[in-house]
């Protein structure tokens, strides 16, 4: 439609030979001839070059807009957008300027082009540049980016505690895969087939999906190992109450004993600087939100959108810059999809991002049952510790009150014992309460049962609607935004609960 636009002449020519020349075209469906779908038609190829842009060149004459699609109203929505506008006047009435927001210190909520900060392109192209592109300076993120690109899973892995406590409590059986962390290859190969499934191509060796497969897997793998690391924690504190309450028991053993719970105690300090040391606490979450960064960036980018600035969910705050840096980086390496977005393409996108919603709220659905299911049964058999505490002490005041025989073996009798499990259960129950608080089960739970809501009202919005790209390209950025504000709430619960001495 656009080259149709032109008379037949040297610029229709020069446009078709620079189109013949471009490595990758994403051609927009415009072959309605209503001035109204032209419009829109238009409309649409200038928020695609927005979405496409680190830094907009507009050749504007500086009029006002004469319709929706006119270069002033894509501008003044870049302005908006705080994206970088070199400004190029047509009618060569001033110099080339550089209308950006970053010029700025102070916070421009509501920009528009006539409060714009502007500049000289010459004296401010500099300044955007390296805005744009500098690596994260601060010193967290500079070592978390490194370690990023260091990472390697390994083939097995000792954090057993978690995934024993699962199978203990009859949330779900122990598995061989608790013992063998998914792969990174494993973990990609899955993000490879929706790509393949949308566009009918892949290449598994590019950057988002090696990227995506690396941050998933780790993620997964410091998930466990963290979730065991406090499990052990608490089971191992609570182990070293009842060997020092046995030596009551048992006095001739006092000394194996005293050793055995030195090395609890020992044993709970190790695991805790290995956890702070090694950061498992925050590789879990931050390549956990570098996945889901990319997995949205690998739907998004199928329909022009590459996520350059954040899309509303409220999750660029929460996001850490080392992984907004590395996503950005991520979405300017893979570049324009080379596709024709006509109702076929658009089709199949659309039903691989239902697949997607269906894998995600199936996913969902179990892991709010789960846990759920291990909150209830952590909070019923603390409930029969502490049940067992008060018929322990109500036996020793009835055998008291009725003159029952107090002795037993030796100098072991009713009292030291009663004395012994009235200390000992209270114990074993606020280590399990300390798994509860530390692991936030029940919150969990809540989060993923709102995703699935969630989740279910785009896929029935989805289905409804008809298949048309500004329409399917906002269906997609509520996807985005979903995925991305869970994975945001669950990290601001579990921000401030990182590994740390049971107490």
């Amino acid at each position: 439609m656009y080259a149709s636009d032109f008379a037949q002449g040297h610029v229709h020519d020069e446009f078709v030979d620079l189109l013949a020349r471009m490595t990758a075209v994403f051609e927009l469906n415009g072959e309605h001839a209503e001035q109204e779908h032209r419009d829109a038609a238009y409309e649409a190829v200038g928020r695609l070059v927005l979405e496409q842009s680190d830094i907009l060149l507009a050749l504007w004459d500086g009029d006002p807009a004469r319709g929706r699609d006119g270069t002033s109203r894509i501008v003044a929505e870049a302005v908006a957008r705080h994206l970088p506008v070199i400004h190029i006047h047509t009618l060569g009435l001033a110099a080339p300027e550089l209308l950006w927001t970053g010029l700025s210190d102070a916070e421009i909520e509501q920009p528009s082009v006539e409060i714009v900060p502007r500049i000289d392109v010459d004296k401010g192209i500099s300044i955007v540049v390296e805005a744009l592109t500098i690596s994260p300076d601060n010193k967290i993120d500079r070592r978390m980016l490194a370690q990023f690109h260091r990472e390697r899973v390994a083939k097995k892995t000792p954090a057993l505690p978690y995934p024993l406590l699962l199978a203990a409590t009859g949330v779900r059986n122990f598995s061989w895969r608790d013992l063998r962390p998914t792969s990174a290859q494993e973990s990609a190969a899955g993000l490879t087939a929706l790509q393949h499934s949308a566009t009918g191509t892949h290449d598994p060796a590019s950057a988002l999906v090696h990227r995506y497969g690396v941050a998933d897997s780790s993620a997964a793998y410091f998930a466990q190992i963290f979730r065991s690391g406090f499990v052990a924690n608490f089971r191992m504190a609570a182990i070293a109450v009842v060997l020092a309450l046995s030596g009551l028991l048992a006095p001739a053993l006092k000394l194996p004993i005293i050793s055995a719970e030195l090395v609890c105690v020992t044993l709970i300090l190790v695991n805790t600087q290995a956890g702070i040391r090694f950061g498992w606490h925050e590789r879990w979450m931050d390549n956990r939100h570098l996945a889901e960064q990319l997995r949205a960036l690998a739907f998004t980018s199928l329909l022009g959108d590459r996520g350059l600035r954040a899309h509303g969910s409220g999750d660029a705050a929460a996001i850490p810059r080392w992984v907004g840096w590395l996503t950005r980086a991520t979405a300017r390496e893979i570049g324009l999809a080379n596709v024709h977005a006509n109702t076929e393409y658009l089709t199949r996108v659309r039903d691989t991002a239902i697949g997607l919603i269906d894998d995600q709220i199936g996913y969902q659905r179990s892991n709010a049952l789960r846990m759920h299911k291990l909150e209830h049964r952590l909070h019923i058999t603390g409930q029969v510790l502490f049940g067992g505490t008060i018929v322990a002490c109500v036996f020793w005041i009835t055998a008291k009150l009725t003159g029952m025989p107090m002795g037993l073996v030796g100098t072991v009798g009713v009292t030291e014992i009663v004395a012994v499990l009235t200390a000992i259960l209270p114990a074993l129950g606020a280590s399990i309460y300390g798994i509860r608080m530390q692991g936030d089960f029940a919150g969990v739970a809540c989060r993923s049962q709102v995703t699935v809501t969630r989740l279910e009202r785009l896929k029935r919005a989805m289905q409804s609607d008809p298949v048309h790209y500004a329409r399917l390209s906002s269906r997609l950025r509520n996807l985005a935004d979903i995925m991305l504000s869970d994975v945001a709430n669950w990290r601001t619960t579990h921000q401030a609960r990182p590994l740390a001495l049971p107490g």
